[in-house]
């Protein structure tokens, strides 16, 4: 008998020890819900926001969930779900972009948050970081050396038009003077300068608050980007595609938001311009897009 009663005993006190305690706040409680996505961020498009996180290091991961508000703390709703890659290895895995929205207007500020849901349907938090961001127009155009075709050496961004070099509602215009291009500000109050050689479009994504060329002129540099501060207080870019033998091919974007130098994602912590690799990273100090 003395055999059979020694792990019958142990069992039973196995339980007490579990089961019991004087104090009952100083039992643990097992939270079954999973980690939200970190580092959240998302990048500026047209009529479009682009949303890219990483997942947890979890495997009980079905989907996630992606929520959007017009505030930075309060009032989330859901605007969509994606499916979550399988992770046995427990990696990092990036979600590049994760999710588009679409639905996103421009000149509009919109605040995305993210949560993971397993597989027995527990959600977990919001993710942390402030994610926001705000859309603006974008395209190509074919701007053409003013003693050529002056009808159609400037443009208007906020019509996104081509318009004639001294149009009252020209931002800038083109011209060629001893086989160089030159882009060229359309009127005193308009500003404009030279960020530079840029590898993609969205490297440049934060307009800078000084810098500005004050000759109101700029060469024009095979795949350098130029921004521009109009007249009305609105930020723009141009970056040079092609340079033909009478005009310029250029990628443009245009903020609409009155005063808000964002046209991509800004930088992380400050109203510096983003070039090169950091130029995804965000601003995380304010709940602003300012």
């Amino acid at each position: 008998m003395k055999k059979l009663l020694f792990p019958i005993f142990l069992i039973l006190a196995a339980f007490a020890v579990v089961g019991c305690d004087e104090d009952d706040d100083d039992m643990v409680v097992v939270d079954t819900r999973p980690q939200p996505p970190q580092g959240v961020y998302t990048v500026t498009g047209d009529n479009a926001i682009y949303i890219f996180w990483n997942g947890p290091y979890e495997r009980d991961i079905k989907e996630f969930v992606i929520k959007r508000s017009n505030e930075a703390t309060q009032n989330y709703s859901e605007i969509g779900r994606r499916t979550a890659d399988d992770n046995p290895n427990l990696d990092l895995i990036y979600y590049s972009p994760g999710f588009v929205d679409y639905t996103a207007g421009n000149s509009n500020t919109y605040w995305y948050a993210i949560s993971s849901v397993d597989f027995a349907g527990h959600e977990s938090d919001l993710s942390a970081e402030p994610a926001f961001d705000t859309p603006r127009p974008e395209g190509v155009v074919e701007l053409w050396d003013m003693a050529v075709d002056g009808s159609e050496a400037g443009f208007d961004f906020a019509n996104q038009d081509r318009v004639a070099w001294d149009s009252p509602a020209a931002d800038v215009y083109v011209d060629k003077a001893g086989g160089i291009y030159y882009i060229n500000a359309a009127n005193v109050s308009t500003y404009i300068q030279d960020l530079g050689y840029c590898e993609y479009f969205e490297n440049v994504g934060w307009a800078p608050q000084d810098g500005w060329s004050a000759r109101g002129w700029m060469e024009v540099i095979q795949n350098h980007i130029y921004v521009i501060k109009t007249s009305d207080k609105h930020y723009a870019k141009l970056w040079v595609l092609a340079e033909n033998a009478a005009s310029l091919d250029l990628a443009w974007a245009y903020q609409r938001g009155y005063d808000n130098p964002e046209l991509a994602p800004r930088s992380d912590g400050t109203d510096e311009i983003v070039v090169g690799p950091n130029y995804l990273k965000r601003n995380v100090s304010t709940g602003s897009s300012k």
